[in-house]
């Protein structure tokens, strides 16, 4: 349009100028031909073509003036319409989402709004392309290695009239961050423009999916761990608590067994970790003290550490309704963070109270809470960066990976309770644990529980079937309920369960409580096993066992049609709690 324009404006006025051009010499090649033929008298001849040559003179003279007049207002007008385009071509580059920078070779005669915004700097701060990558590139060597690459393109360009290949590069800004960005170069005329597309959140972004894929791929390694780990540790408690039964308190194996057993609890609760850190899920909560989880977890987390522990236990501190994989997970979290932050040594002090909310607290219904405070003496948190510290990925640690309060966040978020920091530059750092306090009795020790398979005999007269695809578990499951005085039948995988439920219900029995896993791999698993016995009973008594304790199933069991639910690894007194709780409550057969 503009050149259009321009052409219109010019080429007018050359359609006058040649007019007049040729009325001129019109004038002049026949204006004295047709002054003879107007008359012969020299004297008026004479006149006239004095009269002419002042005419002829007037209307040059006006013509050149409106000549000269028209073009001065058409340069003017051009001249405008040049500096109208030239601001909007302005207007346009500041508004890129990229920087841009003209240069001739040395100095830098012009940079757009979202290059100064970017990276900090003015025109007046830069005036030569020099100055520029002395700011931008401080690094003697990655300078010299970058810009000597850059000027051999440029020459190249110039010489053979090639493309000059983008390169990525890292810039330091004004402010002392480091950005990321592709640098495109293209040489116009005598002008070389340079372009930089900063990629800084791209690559954020993009590293956060890395993360977020290598956390799924953790997941799923972790599910397939926890399975199977937790398969080989049943049949370990198992036997060992077995074996426990079968000799008396005083016996020289007993202290022994108890060792074990408690170091295969210890495997189990890592399993569970781990499985809480790659994928989450719902918590598979039962009723807990809250001071062995906090001693067992300060005395292990200080063990090897210049920081001694003080805890503190005030009145008796009710149970709560947790998980306690997951908590145990939280607590090692609050405590490794605060032994970092004394790396002088110090002290860690823990205080365990009842807590009574009876004002408003964001996210916290009024009630009884058990409240745990963890104060350490570090050098305490800035608060910009307190405000950030429960953000994933977020972390000031050279090799931390930002999730470890993330996810405590999300633990204590699904335990319906709270966790809060507060800290102050200089004066420590406390973190504050609230959980819902629960009036429900704690669960017996099993050193109790192994004493009580012997009540409610009548409950015992119908069979347990076990569906397990392990061997293992199926063999020491079966011993275990007829050492606690069952009839037990064993299969391992859905279909014959269903088949054996059948058969049963022909003869005219049913039986008492069906223990299924949750997973079989390549065949029938508990949940559509479940559906398939309930169709055939809905009255079953299922118990749903699984190595996975996060499942969906295992946090609500009876949604899904189970009664109970017995994660593995289990013990013999877990086994008879699980199936004795599950028996006495169901409806009478």
């Amino acid at each position: 349009m503009l050149k259009f324009n321009l052409h219109s404006r010019f080429h007018v006025p050359l359609k006058i100028a040649g007019v007049y051009l040729v009325a001129a010499i019109l004038w002049i090649l026949y204006s004295d031909d047709l002054l003879l033929l107007w008359t012969q008298d020299p004297e008026q001849v004479q006149s006239v073509q004095t009269a002419k040559g002042l005419l002829g003179a007037t209307v040059i003279t006006v013509g050149l003036f409106f000549l000269m007049k028209r073009e001065m207002a058409l340069s003017a007008a051009t001249t405008g319409h040049l500096r109208k385009n030239r601001q909007e071509l302005l207007d346009i580059l500041d508004a890129m989402p990229v920087g841009i920078v003209l240069t001739d070779g040395t100095a830098i005669e012009y940079m757009n709004i979202n290059f100064s915004e970017r990276f900090g700097y003015g025109l007046d701060e830069i005036p030569t392309r020099e100055q520029w990558f002395l700011l931008a590139y401080p690094d003697p060597v990655y300078r010299r290695d970058l810009v000597g690459a850059w000027f051999e393109e440029v020459d190249g360009a110039r010489k053979n009239r090639m493309p000059i290949p983008a390169v990525e590069t890292m810039i330091t800004c004004k402010d002392g961050k480091v950005r990321q960005a592709i640098v495109n170069t293209q040489i116009i005329n005598d002008q070389i423009v340079i372009i930089y597309t900063d990629i800084t959140e791209r690559e954020l972004m993009r590293n956060e999916l890395i993360k977020i894929q290598k956390l799924e791929s953790i997941g799923v390694l972790a599910g397939g761990i926890a399975h199977d780990f937790n398969n080989i540790l049943t049949g370990i408690m198992g036997s060992i608590t077995h074996a426990r039964t079968l000799m008396v308190p005083e016996h020289d194996a007993t202290q022994p067994l108890m060792a074990a057993e408690k170091a295969t609890k210890r495997a189990a609760e890592l399993t569970r970790q781990l499985l809480t850190f790659a994928s989450g899920g719902e918590p598979v909560k039962k009723i807990v003290a809250v001071q062995p989880l906090v001693e067992e977890a300060v005395t292990l987390m200080l063990r090897g550490t210049n920081v001694r522990g003080e805890i503190q236990v005030d009145g008796d501190v009710q149970a709560i309704e947790a998980d306690e994989g997951q908590l145990t997970q939280v607590l090692h979290n609050v405590i490794i963070n605060a032994v970092q932050a004394m790396e002088s040594g110090g002290i860690l002090r823990v205080r365990i109270e009842n807590h009574r909310l009876d004002t408003n607290v964001p996210d916290l219904p009024n009630g009884d809470y058990v409240q745990i405070t963890v104060t350490d003496e570090g050098d305490g948190i800035p608060p910009e960066i307190l405000e950030r510290v429960f953000e994933p990925y977020f972390t000031t640690k050279e090799l931390g990976s930002g999730l470890g309060l993330a996810s405590a966040y999300s633990i204590m978020t699904r335990h319906d309770g709270q966790i809060r920091i507060e800290s102050a530059v200089s004066g420590g750092t406390v973190c504050t644990l609230l959980l819902p306090a629960t009036e429900l009795p704690l669960s017996l020790p099993p050193a109790s529980l192994t004493k009580t398979h012997h009540v409610r005999q009548e409950e015992r007269q119908y069979p347990i079937l076990v569906m397990d695809d392990e061997a293992i578990i199926r063999d020491m499951t079966t011993t275990m309920l007829k050492y606690l005085g069952y009839e037990v039948h064993a299969c391992e995988d859905g279909e014959t369960a269903v088949q054996l439920y059948k058969e049963a219900l022909a003869e005219g029995t049913r039986y008492g409580a069906v223990l299924m896993d949750l997973t079989v791999p390549g065949g029938l698993g508990g949940l559509e096993t479940s559906r398939r016995i309930l169709a055939l009973d809905q009255d079953a008594c299922l118990v749903v066992s699984s190595g996975y304790s996060h499942d969906p199933i295992m946090a609500d069991c009876r949604a899904y049609g189970f009664a109970g639910v017995l994660p593995k690894p289990y013990t013999m007194a877990d086994l008879d709690q699980t199936l004795t709780s599950v028996m006495t409550t169901r409806t009478a057969f």
